[in-house]
């Protein structure tokens, strides 16, 4: 099965994710704004990641619009996973039957941009600081899925 990850980074921890996932299927991996709708369908299947602002995935209608053979879709925020309604963000990003995964990122201020941080300081009531939850660990349910299918 040839396999494609791609991803939409903002702050740097879906990237992370993106090269966890791709490291451990052996597979290649790339910014969604280097992805084209011939290299998505070369695959057999496209794991995409992007970052959640709003609820909203990104780069999620951009990898869709490329019809891929099959899809899976993770998002990253900094929202802990307990906290986090998958059904509901499925539904928000219109995702039907594809799979969704959730991984905890952080906050990461100087990539952020000024209405990120006072978004992030809206919803937390404190100040913006460093902060990666990144975990590796976190990747093994999407990572079992997808081996089941291979």
């Amino acid at each position: 099965m040839k396999i494609l990850v791609t991803y939409k980074s903002k702050t740097g921890f879906t990237k992370k994710y993106a090269r966890w996932i791709a490291e451990e299927l052996n597979c290649e991996t790339k910014d969604i704004k280097n992805v084209s709708s011939k290299d998505a369908t070369k695959y057999d299947l496209v794991i995409h990641g992007g970052w959640i602002f709003g609820g909203v995935i990104s780069g999620y209608n951009k990898i869709k619009s490329f019809a891929p053979k099959q899809l899976i879709v993770f998002g990253v925020g900094f929202t802990p996973k307990a906290k986090v309604d998958l059904k509901k963000m499925a539904e928000d990003n219109k995702l039907g039957d594809t799979p969704l995964y959730y991984f905890e990122g952080g906050t990461n201020p100087p990539k952020m941009g000024f209405v990120g941080r006072k978004v992030v300081e809206m919803v937390t009531k404190e100040k913006v600081a460093y902060q990666d939850n990144t975990d590796r660990k976190a990747t093994a349910e999407l990572l079992k899925a997808v081996k089941a299918v291979k």
